[in-house]
């Protein structure tokens, strides 16, 4: 067999261990996520000064997107 298909072919074991860890990573952020937006549904941003701290955060967001140089393409 050539260094070529010996090297193409690996571990079946190995990779379902490695599969397996990219899942777990990936279910455990996704439960993360999922309790981060059952925390925002149940916390009370309509007041006033939640509404305004939430819009100062995103003007500087915006305005640092904006700052942010852009590679330029050809014509």
């Amino acid at each position: 067999m050539s260094k070529k298909k010996k090297d193409a072919i690996k571990d079946p074991w190995e990779e379902i261990k490695t599969l397996q860890k990219k899942v777990d990573e990936l279910t455990d952020e996704n439960a993360s996520l999922w309790f981060l937006l059952d925390e925002l549904d149940k916390s009370d941003i309509h007041t006033e000064e939640n509404q305004e701290t939430l819009r100062d955060a995103f003007d500087r967001l915006q305005e640092a997107t904006l700052m942010m140089h852009r590679k330029t393409e050809e014509a």
